[in-house]
């Protein structure tokens, strides 16, 4: 069961509404910010798509994109403890 599922109506209508909205919750700003940093960080110039591509995909770990996933309910959780303010991730 998740912890969505244990929330009451007015919680869970609060949680609608923070998730769209918030960083912490929107798990693909964290891939976004993973590409950017492959992209932006080393300040290279990319000559070709190709060399883009690699740049970027080589970044994309399934190992990264689980651990994402798992951290769900805990960013959810922290938070609703803030009440939408940003969470430690």
């Amino acid at each position: 069961m998740g912890l969505a599922s244990t929330l009451s109506s007015e919680e869970q209508a609060h949680l609608d509404i923070m998730i769209p909205l918030g960083f912490n919750l929107n798990l693909i700003e964290n891939v976004w910010g993973l590409f950017a940093r492959a992209v932006y960080g080393p300040g290279k110039q990319f000559q070709t798509v190709a060399e883009l591509k690699d740049a970027v995909w080589d970044k994309i770990q399934p190992s990264y994109l689980e651990s994402l996933t798992k951290s769900r309910n805990n960013r959810l959780f922290q938070v609703m403890q803030k009440f939408g303010g940003p969470s430690s991730y």
